[in-house]
């Protein structure tokens, strides 16, 4: 019969007092360290481990890191919401996921509930509206927050990639191959990330004295499986009389949509057009024609993220400290895109 282990027992074996049990394990500096160390000896070779829950109680803490995302359609979010996790494991903290659909006010039903004390911090990919902002500009007073994009007039810490460095990496790259035409290919959004690497673009093409403009403008998202039939009608229909010789595409989904619409009307990639996108997710290098893009390490972003909220968990004036962190792209060349053929 197995013998369950108590707080007590542990405290006998070490002839220590119950309290000073429950010091050693919630690390307080008011106990000798030769103590402490006995204690946890003595619990690790009973199998005895506090609950977690309990053990948070006691510090005051919930140990638990709260992450918001819209979805998890786009694979980028999986493999950062993933490393966000791991990097919380590192300093003993366990991770809680919720998505808000894109919806405002799940967004804010999630973070009420997070900021009565069921997370010590917050990483959170935001709804993007006015009253997104404000909500978080608000509950950051109350709870630390981290936004995993930027926004005008955000007062609170944010962790990101350099959109427009990225935009202009790629541009240059085509511009470098030759491209005089090339076109921008991302859904029909508000959204700040699109309005960067849209400036980005021109730009970077008004560096090259490349006076081509060209947006294309979708109506469906990234997570719509008939998305290439709208982009072989917007894009590859033929009612364009000055088509572009190269794309680029706002993120890797809509490239791989656009490659396949490209290749569902007779055009070879990267012959017949050139296809680049942005964050380099794992399908884009298993595509049938490997797609040039740009490099967001997720593990880098959800590293990066988790170690500043723990900086800012320990500053005393944690609720007045707010940085803003901006990562490097890198450039990815594979085999969509090449020098455009002369007609």
């Amino acid at each position: 019969m197995n013998v369950r282990i108590s707080i007590d027992d542990i405290a006998k074996i070490a002839g220590v007092s119950r309290g000073t049990v429950s010091r050693a394990f919630n690390e307080r500096s008011d106990i000798n360290a030769k103590t402490r160390e006995k204690v946890l000896r003595i619990s690790k070779k009973l199998n005895y481990f506090p609950n977690p829950s309990a053990r948070g109680l006691a510090k005051g803490r919930s140990e638990c890191i709260g992450i918001v995302v819209p979805d998890l359609k786009n694979p980028f979010l999986p493999e950062m919401v993933s490393s966000i996790g791991k990097s919380a494991e590192k300093y003993g903290m366990s991770s809680l996921l919720s998505i808000t659909d894109n919806n405002i006010m799940m967004q804010e039903k999630i973070l009420v509930k997070m900021s009565s004390g069921q997370v010590d911090g917050l990483l959170i990919t935001p709804c993007e509206s006015p009253e997104s902002i404000a909500m978080l500009n608000t509950m950051n007073s109350k709870l630390p927050i981290i936004s995993l994009k930027h926004f005008e007039r955000l007062q609170c810490s944010s962790v990101m990639f350099d959109d427009m460095l990225g935009a202009k990496l790629i541009i240059e790259h085509l511009a470098e191959l030759g491209h005089k035409k090339i076109a921008f290919l991302s859904p029909t959004s508000p959204e700040w990330s699109i309005k960067q690497r849209l400036v980005a673009c021109n730009d970077a093409l008004q560096s090259f004295n490349i006076g081509y403009r060209k947006h294309y403008k979708l109506q469906n998202s990234g997570s719509s499986h008939n998305l290439w039939e709208e982009i072989k009608e917007l894009v590859f229909s033929g009612a364009e009389k000055n088509p572009p010789t190269a794309i680029f595409a706002y993120d890797d989904i809509i490239a791989l949509h656009a490659l396949k619409a490209a290749e569902s009307c007779g055009l070879k990639v990267p012959d017949d057009i050139s296809i680049a996108g942005f964050d380099n997710i794992s399908f884009s290098e298993m595509a049938g024609v490997p797609l040039t893009t740009v490099a967001v390490n997720s593990e880098r972003l959800g590293e990066t993220a988790i170690d500043l909220l723990m900086r800012i968990l320990k500053s005393a004036n944690r609720h007045e400290e707010i940085h803003h962190i901006m990562l490097k792209p890198e450039l990815i060349v594979r085999k969509s895109t090449s020098s455009p053929v002369i007609k």
